[in-house]
């Protein structure tokens, strides 16, 4: 199907179309070889890299809707069909419950893990998102977290008995530990794990190395591209609410820093 005949337009009907026929949402990946897949929790700033990457001389710009990364999922899982020809780097964090399926392909493909700070990500998880987008990926990478009390209450209420903090934390901790099994069965050479905060803060020395990594010439202006605008928010919650990030989701965050190239 040609982009333009696509009538998948949003990720809510990518979940009602898509999704139910099981995990072969990379099903494409492989006629696109050497690609960039660029991962993470979602709210790391996967996006922001994605577009860098894409921007650069080498590399194919392929977007045709109004959601990059739903461009990359409707083309690797076979929705929408374009010329394979030339260099991609796709976002991936779509990919949820089905991250394993990194494992069933081996094209020469690299994997770029975003890791960030669980504050920004859980503030923007609860303040900067809708409603359903939070429980996708909730039931999808945090609901098997859950212990009782709250696991009871969301076996008899489903996520609306789950506060929207826990679905946040839970949903961060839940992608973060896909990390480790990554890391462990994955060849050498094949994943590499940036922190967003020493990448916006130091775009020129981090950035080339991950330009290094994906074997494509880097040019300091790709900086330019890079920006600090949403390094605050990790700032923005209540005193509360970092009370439970710190108790729920920093043992993961650090032990997923020993990970870091």
């Amino acid at each position: 199907m040609q982009p333009e005949d696509c009538s998948i337009k949003t990720w809510r009907q990518f979940a009602r179309q898509v999704r139910p026929r099981g995990c072969r949402l990379l099903g494409r990946l492989d006629r696109f070889p050497d690609s960039v897949l660029v991962t993470g929790c979602q709210r790391s700033g996967t996006t922001m890299l994605s577009r860098v990457i894409t921007l650069s001389d080498g590399m194919t710009r392929y977007w045709f809707g109004r959601d990059d990364e739903l461009d990359a999922a409707l083309i690797l899982s076979g929705e929408v069909d374009i010329p394979s020809s030339g260099r991609f780097c796709f976002q991936t964090t779509y990919l949820n419950e089905c991250y394993r399926e990194y494992f069933e392909h081996d094209a020469g493909h690299k994997i770029v893990w975003v890791l960030r700070n669980p504050h920004s990500v859980v503030y923007s998880l609860m303040y900067n998102w809708r409603r359903w987008t939070l429980n996708e990926l909730f039931e999808a990478c945090g609901a098997a977290l859950l212990e009782d009390p709250l696991a009871g209450r969301y076996r008899r209420f489903g996520v609306i008995g789950v506060p929207r903090i826990v679905k946040a934390c839970l949903s961060y901790n839940g992608k973060i530990s896909q990390l480790f099994e990554l890391r462990e069965k994955l060849d050498n050479g094949r994943l590499m794990v940036v922190e967003y905060d020493d990448l916006v803060n130091d775009p020129e020395h981090r950035l080339e190395k991950i330009y290094q990594y994906i074997d494509l010439d880097f040019r300091e202006a790709y900086c330019e591209q890079i920006h600090q605008k949403s390094t605050g928010k990790k700032n923005r919650l209540t005193e509360k609410e970092q009370r439970r990030v710190r108790e729920l989701c920093l043992p993961v965050y650090e032990q997923a820093r020993g990970l870091l190239d």
